[in-house]
């Protein structure tokens, strides 16, 4: 492998846009909302903002790249654009779904302008859902290695935690947390 080569997933995604914000800065008299779309990865639900979604697609083949990290799968393409894959059960240390039929690719673009789009494999996208910002709390601090930098928050949905995922500083982390929910 020579030197020169770029880091596949060396991202450069702005980390600043959080949550942490709106949860200091909401009104109980008109609380703020923001938009999610929600999905599985193992028996996990997390939501992601729909402004970094830019479509869903149906699962389809991921031709491998060679010398790429096990979280990258490889890349597919998409109405002639090559567009890398990643497997962020690898990034949260996780164990996913092995039902292929709800699988799908949710195709992000992430950080500041160019904003260059990329692939996660989601085991079922469930729905677009409005979660009004009072509904959700801050990750919780747990003392010990468990990494909740991933994390802008957590909410409930029909009686089932939700993990709002900062997909910037998970995908930027240097080194992947203990993510392991089970």
């Amino acid at each position: 492998m020579q030197d020169s080569l770029a880091d596949p997933l060396d991202f450069d995604f702005d980390t600043s846009d959080s949550i942490d914000s709106d949860l200091e800065n909401r009104s109980d008299d008109h609380p703020a909302t923001g938009t999610y779309v929600t999905f599985d990865l193992g028996n996990q639900t997390f939501a992601a903002d729909v402004s970094d979604v830019r479509e869903i697609l149906d699962m389809q083949p991921v031709s491998p790249l060679p010398n790429a990290s096990r979280e990258l799968l490889g890349m597919i393409d998409v109405r002639g654009e090559g567009l890398a894959v990643l497997d962020l059960m690898d990034r949260l240390g996780m164990q996913g779904s092995s039902d292929e039929t709800t699988k799908r690719i949710i195709v992000l673009e992430l950080g500041k302008e160019p904003r260059r789009p990329f692939g996660i494999v989601a085991d079922h996208v469930r729905n677009v859902v409005e979660i009004p910002t009072d509904q959700i709390d801050r990750p919780p601090e747990v003392p010990g290695t468990w990494n909740s930098s991933a994390l802008d928050g957590v909410t409930r949905l029909d009686g089932a935690l939700v993990y709002l995922l900062s997909l910037g500083r998970l995908l930027n982390a240097d080194q992947p947390g203990p993510f392991d929910f089970n």
